[in-house]
């Protein structure tokens, strides 16, 4: 046998050992644990959310809260457990914490802890690499280069398109502008309006009309939950609607209709019960977003950050 179709063979095999990929994000904690099939798709072996929320009260103080911070270091614990489980090498581990940890002036700090205390090392991504990772999410949920991917998360959003070599990030999201316009449990219509009008104004960043004749996706929790409600379903399930296509402006319209009710009254719709405050906001960000970029309709997937490294982290 060659020697290049040694290596061939080693990567196929490799291809075939579980990885795992974590996602430290501004509200939630990702752990995704998947191996390669032979059709170069990914196949979960398991997968876990939990909600630390660690970036609660950063847009005020500019520092991790200390009670988020316990429970975001809990999560990884449980990671690692799950991790050791499944016997995967620290090789073919990689965890990231994206927007909160940029943004913390104690970010490093939580990482080098996170190392100490839970045996994972985190890195913190780039704005440019968060959004190129979501390029290569979207490949998971079917999508070709050409597609423009649009990623709401609770500190920051990103957009990417391979083909047009897009990369950017504003520093905006569900948790972010929740914290910094809303009162918490009362509908507020000027403040509404505010975060609406704040949400349009850093979309601006993006180059208009960029998603005109190309296809849209919508990766996270924002978009599978506007799939889920833009669906109809009776209760929240992702997996119902993944690819689901739907039209832009209901973004809009849903985001105003569970920001102007209670908490409670918000979970009569099929949406997560964990996101029920922060997503008016996400959905706001999302709406915002798609009219900069003139998309007339788009397409969700549950796909996300976590996908991406576990793709990559296949292929290494």
């Amino acid at each position: 046998m060659s020697a290049e179709h040694g290596d061939a063979a080693a990567r196929a095999a490799r291809a075939h050992e579980p990885v795992a990929a974590i996602d430290l994000g501004t509200n939630t904690a990702l752990l995704l644990v998947a191996r390669g099939r032979a059709d170069g798709s990914l196949e979960t072996l398991e997968e876990t959310c939990l909600t630390p929320r660690l970036g609660a009260g950063l847009a005020a103080t500019g520092s991790l809260d200390a009670a988020a911070s316990e429970r975001a270091i809990e999560a990884l614990r449980a990671f690692a457990r799950t991790i050791a489980r499944f016997e995967i090498p620290r090789a073919r581990v990689r965890a990231v914490g994206t927007a909160c940890l940029r943004r913390a002036r104690d970010g490093r700090a939580f990482a080098a802890r996170a190392a100490s205390e839970t045996g994972l090392q985190l890195e913190i991504l780039s704005e440019e690499e968060e959004a190129r990772l979501g390029e290569v999410a979207i490949e998971s949920a079917g999508a070709g280069p050409d597609a423009l991917v649009v990623d709401v998360g609770g500190g920051s959003t990103e957009i990417a398109c391979r083909a047009l070599g897009l990369r950017r990030s504003i520093p905006i999201g569900a948790v972010v502008l929740t914290e910094t316009w809303l009162a918490p449990g009362v509908p507020d219509e000027a403040r509404w309006a505010n975060l609406r009008a704040a949400a349009a104004t850093e979309a601006r960043a993006f180059p208009a009309d960029a998603g005109v004749g190309r296809p849209v996706w919508a990766i996270g929790g924002t978009a599978v939950n506007l799939g889920a409600c833009a669906a109809g379903l009776a209760r929240f399930d992702p997996r119902a609607v993944e690819g689901v296509q739907v039209p832009a402006a209901r973004a809009g319209e849903l985001a105003t209709a569970l920001a102007l009710r209670s908490r409670a009254d918000r979970l009569a719709f099929p949406i997560e019960a964990e996101r029920a405050d922060i997503l008016p906001a996400g959905l706001a960000t999302l709406a915002a977003v798609l009219e900069r970029l003139g998309a007339a309709h788009v397409r969700v997937s549950g796909f996300g950050l976590r996908h991406g490294l576990a793709r990559e982290a296949l292929g290494s």
